[in-house]
This record gives C-alpha cells, structure tokens and sequence, in this order.
C-alpha cells in the first residue's frame, strides 16, 4: 500500500489545531502527525494529497443512531430491502463524516401505542430485529465502505423478548447494549400530553389514545433480578452498557451500582447530567439538539449541559449530518475549542465503548480515518473521507459547467 501524505491541512489533533500541518499514513495506520515542511522532502514516494488549507479532523463515531430505521422503512406502509438500504446508507454516512456507526436497534414491545407507534415500529419485531443484526455482521465481516457495529437498545416493558436479549448477548452480537423504559409518565416522557400528541398520534380519538395510555403505563417490566442477570452477563462479555433517558439521581444510583452502566445517555435534567458526570460517567447528547437549540420531547438542552460542563459525547440520534454541523456550531457559538468538539464526536465515544486504542483521533498508531472538511458559504462540508487509511469518498463542487467550445451546461 502507498503511503499516503495529507498535507497544508489544519489538522485537528486531541490538545490543539496545527496550522499547515501534515499527516502521514502508512499501511492503513497514522505514521505521523507534523508540520507540513517537515515532510517536504521525506517519503519520496509517497502520494501527496493538498488540503488547501481545509481541516483535517478525526472520523466520527455514532454510538447512537437509529437512522437506518427510516432508511429501511421511508413511509409507514414501505419498507425497503434491508442489504440494499444499508448499502444505500453507507454511502450517505461516509460523506456525512461517520466513519463507524453504531446502529441501534430496539427490542421493544410493539403491540402497543396506536396506530402511528404500530406501523412505525412494524422494522422492531424480532425477525426484522434478528434479520437486520445479522445483515450488520455481515457489512463488518465482508465488504463495506463505513465500520457496522450494533447497539441494542432493550425496552425493559418488552418481558416476552427477554430471552432474545439473553441470546443476543450470549452471542455477542452487540457491542453495546442500553437498558431504556419508555413508559410514559418518566424518563423521556413525563409530560403525557406531549406523548400523546407527538408520539400517537394517528386517527385515534382522544378516548381511544386514553384508553392505550393507561395501558401502557400499566405494562408489565422485567424484574430487577432478570435486568441484573443481562447485565452481568454483558459485563462479562467486555460490552459496554448504557442507561437512557435517567431522570434522577436514585436511578443513577440502580443503573451504575446494579447494572454497570457507564454511559449516560440523554438525561432529561441538568442536575442529573451534573451527576452522571460527577461519577465518572460519560453523558450523552443529541447533535440535533445542539443545531436546535433544544430538546424534541421537551427535555433537557444538549446546549445546557455543555455549557454547565457535564456533557462528553455528541450522538446524531435520528439525524447523522448534525454531528458535523454541531462541531463547528459549538466553536462558532464559542463554547468550545474546536479539538474539544470534534472530541465529542470522536475520541470520547471511542473511549466509552472502548475502541479509543485504535480509533477516535489524529494520533501516531491510530487508524487512518480522517475527514478533510472545507465551508461552502460557512457550512462545513465532508470533501474527502479517509477509512483505514485509504481513500473512500470525495465531493468536489463545481460553480460552472463548461463544454469545450465555451458553452455553459447548468
């Protein structure tokens, strides 16, 4: 393989930003993180490739994304051929800057909601569920452009599918699990008209929609000794666990001294985020948030943590392109440095669930996955994208299209 130097890039390392610095790849791997003229006139064979002055900045690492739902089922009554949707995806993620995605997926108990909970999650049943697991091993095992992990995320209402989750994790076939309770009334849905309104919606009449809330609310949950049983297995299994959605300091208390979660994802207040982090949690938030300004469901403001310090981790949650975009808005906004942001969306997620040995920042002995980002009208923009130290994508925008004889095709 070809070594490879990008160079005259502002490269976006852990602690800094160097102006006109060069990155060396060789054999898939970072061999080098310099100055530009320090490689002027070494590797002679290698291939250069100009920045531009453009960033260089780490691939990001989505350890929360249930995008390839709607990629799979674009409309209620559709749905889409699972390989050829992932494919499809792939192609998309690369030039979005997600270089490894964690899709999660959820057991959850879909025999409840209303009509728009049902058709929605009709891609949730298990066969979908396992078809669908077993389609992202395969993308890791064979040929693929983005690295496919799998995130499980278990509904602990879903009692009937808890031996599918026992299996799953017996298995290995997740890299990450996280334990969630969508019952309305707490967590993400405290406020009960919102859930409702937003989340039913449908043709119901508010009866109806009155009659499916009580019922859910009066679900049955797996016991504590079950939950306790998945996750011990997991932690011996090395896979790192998550809690969703905590929304007080007594569930931090079960879900780090019970069920060993390190990951907070989405706490729904501020001084429960403040705690999370407090003990040594790494805390989770939406990129779309962030390019929102607040939460959909009304919770807390990504943009709140971060300015009250107790936010580590930048997921795209549903959309993947915020991600890109909630790093430079964080620096515009001037509430972090841009190496701290791009952490966010990198080095920080590799740590939580353990990969950060070989992924998640410009360093000597990390894989090669690089982003080189330009601004088109102060938008940043994905121009090429770097996996295993290889090239895989490109953009390249044109302001004009102009034939041989002069004549402009727009």
């Amino acid at each position: 393989m070809q070594d490879i130097i990008i160079y005259n890039a502002n490269v976006v390392t852990p602690d800094r930003v160097i102006p006109q610095g060069a990155v060396v790849l060789r054999d898939h791997m970072i061999e080098e993180v310099t100055d530009s003229r320090q490689v002027e006139d070494r590797y002679p064979h290698a291939q250069r490739v100009d920045a531009a002055g453009d960033y260089l900045l780490p691939g990001f690492i989505d350890i929360h994304s249930d995008n390839i739902e709607t990629v799979i089922q674009p409309r209620p009554q559709s749905m889409i051929d699972f390989e050829l949707a992932m494919r499809e995806q792939e192609k998309q993620l690369v030039c979005q800057g997600i270089t490894t995605m964690y899709h999660s997926l959820t057991i959850m108990d879909t025999h409840f909601g209303g009509e728009r909970v049902a058709q929605k999650q009709q891609l949730r049943s298990p066969e979908n569920l396992t078809k669908l697991i077993g389609l992202i091993r395969n993308f890791h095992e064979g040929d693929h452009l983005i690295r496919h992990r799998f995130h499980c995320r278990y509904d602990i209402t879903n009692v009937q599918c808890y031996p599918l989750l026992l299996e799953f994790i017996r298995q290995e076939k997740m890299q990450l699990l996280s334990f969630m309770d969508h019952t309305p009334g707490q967590g993400q849905y405290r406020d009960l008209e919102f859930f409702k309104n937003q989340v039913m919606g449908g043709s119901e009449s508010d009866e109806e929609k009155d009659r499916i809330l009580k019922q859910r609310m009066e679900r049955a949950k797996v016991t504590e000794e079950q939950l306790k049983q998945a996750a011990d297995l997991a932690w011996e299994k090395g896979i790192p666990i998550a809690s969703h959605d905590d929304d007080s300091v007594e569930k931090l208390d079960y879900v780090t001294g019970q069920l060993h979660a390190g990951i907070c994802e989405f706490p729904v207040e501020l001084s429960v985020a403040q705690e999370a982090r407090k003990r040594g949690m790494q805390v989770v938030v939406g990129a779309t948030n962030v390019l929102m300004g607040r939460s959909h469901s009304g919770n807390l403001s990504a943009l709140e943590a971060i300015r009250g310090g107790c936010a580590d981790i930048l997921v795209s949650d549903y959309f993947p392109p915020a991600i890109l975009h909630a790093v430079f808005r964080l620096v515009e906004q001037g509430l972090l440095t841009l190496p701290q942001a791009a952490a966010m969306a990198s080095r920080n997620p590799a740590k939580a669930v353990g990969i950060d040995s070989w992924v998640g920042s410009i360093e000597p002995g990390k894989c090669g996955d690089l982003l080189i980002v330009t601004r088109k009208n102060n938008i940043p923009v994905v121009r090429q994208t770097y996996i295993n130290g290889e090239p895989v994508a490109a953009v390249q925008y044109r302001n004009d299209f102009v034939g041989k004889d002069g004549t402009r095709y727009d």
